[in-house]
Parts: C-alpha cells; sequence; structure tokens
C-alpha cells in the first residue's frame, strides 16, 4: 500500500482564510494567505510506502493500495523521481475532480479587500472588482475590472485598470507613501508599477510607473508617471509631475486654470531619475539622524562615548550613498545627451505656467495657445506649431 503526501495544503479553501502570523509574533488582517503559489518545478506530493509513514499523521483519502499519481493540469511526474508530481508551470495549486492541478491565471471574482487581504500570486491575474484602499496586488500580469483606489498595484508585466485609478490626497509625510519629489507637492496615495505597460481610462492623486508605456484614454489629474517609454494622454494633463523619456502626446491640454503646477520633465533614464530621488531622501535623513546624534553626542563626556559608534555608522552609510549618487549622476547627465531626440506634442490646449524641461532646456509656458510640438535645440526648449497659421 502507498501513501502521498502533500507538500501544499490539500485542503486549502480561499474563502476559509485566516490572518497569518508574522516571525514578530503580530498578526495583521491583510496577510491572510490567499493564494497557495508554486513555481515551475516545485515538487508538489509524493508517494511513498504506507509503512515508512508515521500512522499518526495519515490521511486516509491519501492512502492507495496501487502505485498511481493524481495528476492533473500543468502537474507532471518528477524527471529524476516517478513517484513525485511537479508543477510544470507557476500558478497556484488545488485539487480538481480528484487531480492535483496548477492554474497559472487567478481571477478574484470579487473586490481585494479584507476578505482576500493582500494577493502575492507568481501569474497572472484578474480582479473582477476593485483594488480597495490600504491593500496590495503583485502578480505577474494584472487586470484590473474595477477601481485602484489608495493601494498599491505591481506587475513584472502589464497593468490594465478598466476603470481608472482613484487615490487621496496625502502630506508628503504621511504614512509609508512614495514621496512625490518635490517637497510643494502632495504625495500620491495610489502606486502602480508595471515592469511593461500601463493602460488606464483616468487617473488623480496617483503614482505610475512603467517600463514601457503609458496610455491614459482620460485625464491624468494631480499624479506623478515615470515612464520609460511613451505616454499618451488622450485628455488632460493637470498638475503632477510627469518624468518621460521617448514621446509625450496631449491631446486634450496640458496645465491648468488655477495656476497648479503641472511638470514635464523628458531627456533622461527616467529610473535613474527616480533612484537618484530615492537616493537623496535617504542621503537627507541620515543627516538629519547625524545631526541629532551630534547635538547628543555634544552633552557630556558619556553621551560623546554612547553616541561615538553611531555617528560612525551613519557616516560611512552616507559615503557609501554618496558615491552611489555620484555615479548614477554621471549616467544620468550622459543619457541626457539623445534630450534632442524628445518631442512633447500637443494638439489641444497648452495653459499659462506649465514647467517644461528637456535635456538642460527649460520653458515656463506665459500664455494659453493650442497645437503645439515642444523640443530640445541649441541646449534650450522652443516650440512650433503643428499647422500653419
Amino acid at each position: 500500500m502507498y501513501y502521498l503526501h502533500h507538500y501544499f495544503d490539500p485542503d486549502f479553501r480561499h474563502t476559509q482564510l485566516s490572518p497569518v502570523r508574522e516571525p514578530d509574533g503580530s498578526i495583521s488582517p491583510r496577510y491572510l494567505g490567499y493564494v497557495q503559489n508554486v513555481v515551475r518545478g516545485q515538487v508538489l506530493a509524493e508517494l511513498t510506502d504506507l509503512e515508512s509513514f508515521p500512522e499518526n499523521v495519515r490521511d486516509p483519502r491519501f492512502i492507495y493500495q496501487d502505485r498511481r499519481l493524481p495528476i492533473g493540469p500543468n502537474c507532471a511526474p518528477h524527471e529524476d523521481n516517478p513517484d513525485k508530481i511537479v508543477a510544470s508551470a507557476n500558478g497556484y495549486v488545488f485539487y480538481n475532480n480528484g487531480l492535483i492541478s496548477v492554474k497559472k491565471l487567478l481571477n478574484i471574482r470579487n473586490n481585494i479587500g479584507f476578505h482576500t487581504g493582500n494577493v502575492f500570486f507568481v501569474g497572472d491575474t484578474a480582479v473582477h472588482g476593485d483594488v480597495q484602499t490600504g491593500f496590495a496586488l503583485h502578480a505577474a500580469n494584472v487586470l484590473v475590472k474595477g477601481h485602484i483606489e489608495s493601494s498599491k498595484v505591481k506587475a513584472a508585466g502589464d497593468v490594465v485598470c478598466l476603470k481608472g485609478i482613484r487615490g487621496s490626497e496625502a502630506s508628503p509625510s504621511g504614512g509609508d507613501q512614495q514621496k512625490s519629489g518635490d517637497p510643494e507637492m502632495p504625495v500620491p496615495t495610489a502606486l502602480v508599477e508595471a515592469g511593461g505597460n500601463l493602460r488606464l481610462p483616468f487617473c488623480e492623486h496617483a503614482q505610475l510607473r512603467a517600463r514601457g508605456n503609458i496610455i491614459i484614454d482620460g485625464s491624468c489629474l494631480h499624479s506623478t508617471l515615470y515612464v520609460g517609454g511613451n505616454l499618451v494622454i488622450k485628455g488632460r494633463l493637470q498638475g503632477g509631475t510627469v518624468v518621460v523619456n521617448g514621446l509625450i502626446y496631449i491631446e486634450g491640454r496640458l496645465g491648468s486654470d488655477y495656476s497648479v503646477p503641472t511638470r514635464v520633465m523628458m531627456g533622461y533614464n527616467t529610473f535613474d531619475y527616480l533612484q537618484l530621488q530615492k537616493i537623496e531622501s535617504r542621503m537627507t535623513d541620515l543627516k538629519d539622524r547625524k545631526a541629532f546624534f551630534e547635538r547628543m553626542s555634544s552633552r557630556n563626556q558619556v553621551m560623546e562615548q554612547e553616541y561615538a559608534g553611531r555617528i560612525n555608522l551613519v557616516n560611512r552609510k552616507l559615503k557609501a550613498l554618496s558615491l552611489k549618487h555620484k555615479m548614477l549622476w554621471s549616467r544620468f547627465e550622459a543619457a541626457g545627451k539623445q534630450a534632442s531626440e524628445c518631442r512633447l506634442v500637443v494638439p489641444g490646449t497648452v495653459m499659462p505656467g506649465c514647467e517644461i524641461y528637456i535635456g538642460v532646456g527649460y520653458l515656463q509656458t506665459q500664455e494659453t495657445d493650442s497645437d503645439i510640438t515642444f523640443f530640445l535645440e541649441d541646449d534650450e526648449v522652443r516650440q512650433r506649431y503643428n499647422s500653419k497659421r
């Protein structure tokens, strides 16, 4: 007789979840273990002699009279050991009609919220509702049929959101959200990051990052965008900052009636710029900490000895970050030599007060105009009309 030993929970039910205990003993209602992830080649179950398996842990359902394996879709026998079942694809493992199966697409039939917790999946994910405020979704490719609220969505590939991204305005010091890069601007509370392309109908108070292209079918309001490819906005770009390494096409309107700052930056490696922002922010925090340690150290000799090690550690971290910043900045400047190829095309309306940076050039629009292309020439941002006037 044989016994099938499982390396996953065969009785797992995504409708019957409970909070997962963290290593420090704490419990968070946002971590429920919604899905049993497996990767290609991972061992899922193993057939053993019944007598070699402890009697007190045997499950009668998995005692077999003959040597057989319940292999379902996207599973296979192990190449070197035919008594083992391995996953032949990335996905989630479950029993389906008595067979161990792996499904590559995760369908979440409702919202991502308190009943699911944060979702981390190695395959593609389709959310049939919203990604609600305060929750996170990580997957290979992501389709959200509802809204993305003040939450975090990350994909190794593409992200598509059918109803748009609606974050909320927060102060620059609020929570653990990403900094906007500008102390005068509020911090977007929705973060969406794609290793490929990103498409959505609109966004508001969001930070979007895409290694590929971003296409927004409506308007982009008070958001921060980092785009490795091209940016297309068919409605308005109003407020916020966009950093783009390719072409920008704003079909509707660039800027605001209400003097809300709208900044466009082009001609540099977008993600080098983002990394520089992170390093500079970290260096500022370390310098503040060093100043505090030095104030405490100056009180008396005992405090001086106590804080000497901390000051030394901060100095080492600052030196390492400074070297990294210098290296990244030189690469950043070298990439800026291609800025002459960048174009900001606005067939619609350009409002006064928009700040446009292309490479080393800078221009602030002074009046309402339309149908203009901005480009870099002789280290200055120039403009031309797209049609004869």
